[in-house]
């Protein structure tokens, strides 16, 4: 794995918006919930709409799909909208990520 490759979250200073990239592969998805922290922090801080950004990840095994369920499950318990923003071409995110909305109304895909 190059280093291009290893996972990252990206909440910025402030900011409205998480980054995700790299692989996700981690083992477990109490790893990814450790990964997802400051996500969930902000989530649960803010009434305001807050999106995540996946389209830099090229690849994400099924305990982070679940663990990204969880987070648009926080959101909900929140009260706070939540936007996913990936790619069309990403066959994982095509394939995947609409069919989270059928847990949160106010979670908003924007495939690109």
């Amino acid at each position: 794995m190059t280093k291009n490759d290893e996972p990252s979250v990206d909440c910025g200073v402030a900011s409205d918006r998480a980054v995700l990239r790299g692989v996700m592969r981690l083992e477990s998805v109490d790893a990814y919930e450790e990964l997802f922290a400051p996500i969930s922090e902000r989530v649960a801080a803010t009434s305001e709409a807050y999106s995540i950004d996946i389209s830099a990840v090229p690849l994400m095994n099924s305990s982070g799909i679940r663990a990204l369920a969880s987070l648009v499950l926080e959101a909900k318990d929140a009260g706070c909208k939540l936007v996913l923003i990936g790619c069309q071409s990403v066959a994982w995110q095509r394939k995947s990520v609409p069919s989270l909305q059928a847990l949160y109304d106010e979670l908003e895909v924007q495939l690109h």
